[in-house]
């Protein structure tokens, strides 16, 4: 791991300062470059910021571990965004990924979540400043990124609320020269999956080099994978039971009490399916369990993997303006504009509210043979139950429009000779996102229409019109697939939708510089202040609002709002330079008090120090306090009531009671307070160049996690755990019974994250090139969530059942090669084995995944016309195509796409 620089702009420095920072510049980057004079490598410029610090005094080396993506990492395995290339690196969980979020409203966002702690508790920043949309990495125009460095340790006092597990700060090429265009097409080895990315950038500098002019854009297009089935080990799949009622992984399931046309499960024709022309035949029924009676395996049923993707689709288009001038050699002035459009529309699935109809053997439209009829009439019965899965009436398709604009101006300055610098910027965000779930079941309207009885002129009606002629119901005929009459599905189905608006206000100044010398060195120090608001409202349709739906409804929430001013400090000592066994030893702290509207004021703070003991090996630690403030929705969203039932254990013989449950958002819970610890060295052995070690340990704690708990588990937690917080949620009555529960978000939970990160690169000459090989190792020790209930460890694991299950092993090797004509690149990503989910998530039988390693190959050649290069590149991914685990649907972490080509070309000039 390494310390890496963020150049601004250009402008005058001293001679001293041009050497501290030619060291600084030799470390940095992906590729991890041997040293190089100032003279090759160093423009003159005057703003270095460190990622993780506010220290900007050029040579500063922070002591919290970074790791860096270059230009390298970004490009391999033909990635075309930044979540898939983070998910790349072993710390990072794909907790939202198009493969996740196939089937949730939030689909097409990818939020960065490191150590598995939730994508809340990492912080995403574009050049060191926030933006709206909630760290979604699609709204990051992928062809301006320079490079991303990943701090992996606490830096709220760095940065403010929600930077517990680390931070990603996204750094762009603000000093862009030239024209760079580019387009590149994949396909999987299943011949699914198609992507086309196609991007284009110009920089150029204006006014004999005062100003800077930087355009940039891109246009993604990812057909998905629909439907799930195309991958068996997958789609339809789930856990069913053995013959002694162990659960283990499954193939070729399918629903064993529903069909497409309709299947008859109660009454003399029970066994009986619809065909489309409304005739009964036998169903073909798998292998069955009376312990899972809804599946099977084999036989003819229905799934919902028929239709919904594997792999979700998605349209991105990106845009980004900037505009700087040096206004003065000390004084420049910058403005930024980004916007971003996700959009897609989908098969979902048929509606879920729909399954298991009572119909009436008096149905016109039901058509049976003489002896079917005489076996009803025998059995005296006048309904039945039919299981129906309505694809041809009520197959949800979801159309999603999310629209993404940020503008920000700011400045950056120096005075006395460059010793104190500022900064300072005002932005403004906004993201719309109209989603809708076309063709959804209104409850009641859909009941009334299959409900259909013969009219006075034998004419199938619904029975309501026998007391009301003015409904506009039309009858519905579900007795086989696509039988049923348009009219009577406009009338029973109407198209849910939500319109979700994110506003974002954010300012900062900032001062740093170097007030004195210690030992030769300068003490740098940084202060600032900093303002944020962040707003939020949605809006939903009318049927929603009358709880018309059967599946989905909602309730508006008015424009809410939260804002925080914060102050901040940070210094950097050098407390002994050149002394035995000490060739450097500094110290860095920082704090910063928070102010926020909701929950009042709060520190955050860092104490951390390098010791470097000899010139190649050196020490380093962090102590930290970090933060993260309750969000809009968990502060604000429209509380509901529900009747539910719960064992009161405050006495020695249980009574059950019935309570009213409460739920929604809560406007008095508390930040989350995190103490995380890093302890780590780094060996550069001067014997042999070009070779970088380093091994973190971390641990972090969390305290007062916001969650939410059920009604019977704020019980448990009180009684049988004594957590006051979850007491203070249940009131009693004047007899002394529990009335209601409070179960709203409540600050209740623990996290306990520790484990070790490994890095080692190395670069070397062979033949006209260069390679540099470069490995990465996340080892987790433990990961405990404590919901106030139960403690359950989620390390060893790979599902999907609970958003902290992380594997204990992960890493990954790669040897890149670079030429002036010629590059590649081969990588291996390893997934170390371990159970589906803790028992105490999913008592599974056959718990256990072997272990996975990815291969990944690249090609690329540069072909030089006049002054401009041609690039064209190829890669695969999974060259070996290993497949993932079966029924690891939604798992973060396996490759479900399988073998993987990409060709594309790049043009320089």
């Amino acid at each position: 791991m390494v310390t890496v620089v963020d150049i601004g702009f250009s402008a005058r420095v001293g001679g001293k300062s041009k050497v501290a920072l030619a060291v600084a510049l030799a470390c940095a980057g992906a590729a991890h470059a041997q040293t190089q004079s100032a003279a090759e490598t160093v423009e003159p410029i005057d703003v270095v910021v460190v990622s993780g610090s506010r220290i900007s005094t050029a040579g500063f080396d922070a002591p919290t571990p970074t790791t860096v993506l270059g230009e390298v990492e970004m490009r391999q395995a033909g990635r075309t965004d930044i979540a898939a290339t983070l998910t790349d690196l072993p710390q990072f969980r794909a907790t939202d990924s198009a493969q996740s979020t196939n089937t949730v409203t939030n689909s097409g966002q990818t939020p960065a979540d490191l150590r598995g702690l939730g994508s809340s508790r990492t912080l995403v920043l574009v050049n060191n400043r926030r933006y709206v949309s909630a760290n979604d990495l699609q709204t990051v125009p992928y062809s301006l990124v320079k490079r991303i460095d990943v701090v992996t340790g606490g830096a709220s006092a760095a940065y403010g609320s929600d930077a517990v597990a680390g931070v990603v700060n996204i750094i762009l090429d603000d000093e862009k020269e030239g024209v760079e265009v580019g387009v590149q097409r994949g396909v999987s080895t299943h011949g699914d999956a198609e992507k086309t990315l196609v991007e284009a950038s110009f920089g150029t500098s204006l006014f004999d080099d005062r100003a800077h002019l930087l355009l940039g854009a891109d246009y993604l297009k990812d057909e998905g994978i629909i439907p799930a089935i195309r991958r068996p080990r997958i789609g339809a799949t789930n856990f069913f039971p053995d013959a002694s009622g162990g659960l283990y992984p499954t193939m070729n399931l399918h629903e064993a009490q529903r069909s497409e046309g309709g299947l008859i499960n109660t009454g003399p024709l029970a066994g009986m399916t619809f065909d489309p022309d409304g005739t009964l035949r036998p169903f073909q029924y798998g292998v069955r369990s009376p312990l899972s009676p809804n599946l099977m395996i084999g036989g003819e049923g229905y799934h919902v993997d028929q239709y919904r993707s594997v792999v979700a689709p998605i349209e991105r288009t990106n845009v980004l303006g900037r505009f700087s001038v040096n206004v003065t050699d000390t004084f420049k002035a910058w403005a930024e504009v980004s916007y971003n459009n996700v959009a897609d529309e989908r098969v979902y699935f048929p509606d879920l509210a729909i399954t298991q109809l009572e119909m009436s053997y008096d149905n016109p439209f039901l058509n049976l043979t003489p002896a079917q009829r005489a076996l009803v009439q025998g059995s005296g019965e006048s309904t039945f139950i039919m299981g129906r899965a309505v694809t041809d009436v009520a197959l949800a398709r979801y159309d999603y429009d999310r629209e993404t604009v940020q503008a920000t101006v700011g400045f950056d300055g120096e005075f006395a000779d460059g010793k104190w610098r500022y900064n300072g910027y005002y932005g403004q965000g906004k993201q719309e996102q109209d989603m809708r779930l076309l063709n959804l079941a209104l409850a009641e309207n859909f009941m009334n229409a299959i409900d259909a009885v013969a009219g006075p002129n034998g004419t199938p009606v619904c029975r309501i019109a026998l007391t009301d002629p003015t409904t506009a119901c039309r009858p519905l005929n579900l007795f086989g697939s696509g039988r049923a009459d348009q009219a009577a599905i406009d009338y029973a189905t109407a198209d849910w939708r939500a319109f979700d608006e994110n506003w974002l206000q954010t300012a900062g100044l900032i001062l740093s510089g170097e007030p004195f010398d210690l030992w030769n060195q300068p003490v740098s120090f940084a202060t600032g202040i900093e303002y944020r608001k962040e707003k939020y409202r949605s809006t939903y349709d009318a049927n929603s609002l009358a709880g018309n739906f059967a599946t989905i409804n909602g309730d508006n929430i008015p424009k809410v709002s939260n804002d925080v001013t914060e102050g901040f400090v940070e210094v950097a000592l050098p407390l002994l330079v050149d002394k035995p066994l000490v060739k450097s030893l500094n110290f860095n702290g920082a704090a910063r008090l928070s102010d926020y509207k909701n929950s009042g004021q709060i520190w955050s703070w860092k104490l951390g120090g390098t010791w470097h003991m000899v010139e190649d090996f050196k020490l380093r630690a962090t102590r930290s306090r970090d933060i993260r403030a309750p969000n809009l929705l968990e502060l604000y969203s429209i509380p509901g009531a529900y009747y539910t039932t719960v064992q009161d254990k405050s006495q020695a013989t249980p009574p059950t009671t019935q309570v009213t449950q409460f739920t929604g958002g809560n406007p008095q819970l508390d930040p989350e307070i995190a103490d995380t610890l890093t302890v780590g060295a780094v060996f550069t052995p001067s014997f042999l160049p070009g070779l970088e070690v380093s091994l973190d340990y971390y641990h972090i704690k969390i305290e007062d996690v916001i969650s939410t708990l059920t009604a019977q588990e704020i019980v448990n937690s009180c009684y049988d755990e004594g957590n006051q917080n979850a007491c203070s949620q249940i009131t009693r009555n004047g007899a002394g019974d529990i009335s209601t529960i409070n179960a709203t978000y409540i600050n209740i939970a623990e996290y306990t994250n520790k484990g070790y990160d490994l890095e080692a690169s190395y670069k070397l000459p062979i033949g006209p090139g260069q390679l540099s090989v470069r490995g990465l190792v996340n080892y987790v020790d433990s990961l405990v969530v404590d919901n106030g209930v139960s403690a359950i460890e989620g390390a060893g694991y790979l599902g999907w059942q609970t958003g902290y299950l992380v594997p204990k092993w992960r890493g990954s090797l790669s040897f890149a090669y670079e030429s002036e004509f010629l590059g590649g690149d081969l990588r291996a990503r390893y997934l170390g084995g371990g159970g589906y989910a803790p028992e105490e998530v999913v008592a599974l039988a056959g718990n256990h995944i072997g272990s996975r390693t990815y291969i990944d190959l690249g090609l690329r050649t540069y072909i030089p016309l006049g002054d401009s290069k041609l690039t064209v590149f190829g890669s695969v991914q999974n060259v070996f195509d290993k497949e993932p685990a079966v029924a690891a649907l939604n798992s973060p972490y396996f490759d479900v796409i399988g073998r993987y080509f990409t060709l594309g070309v790049r043009a320089n000039f």
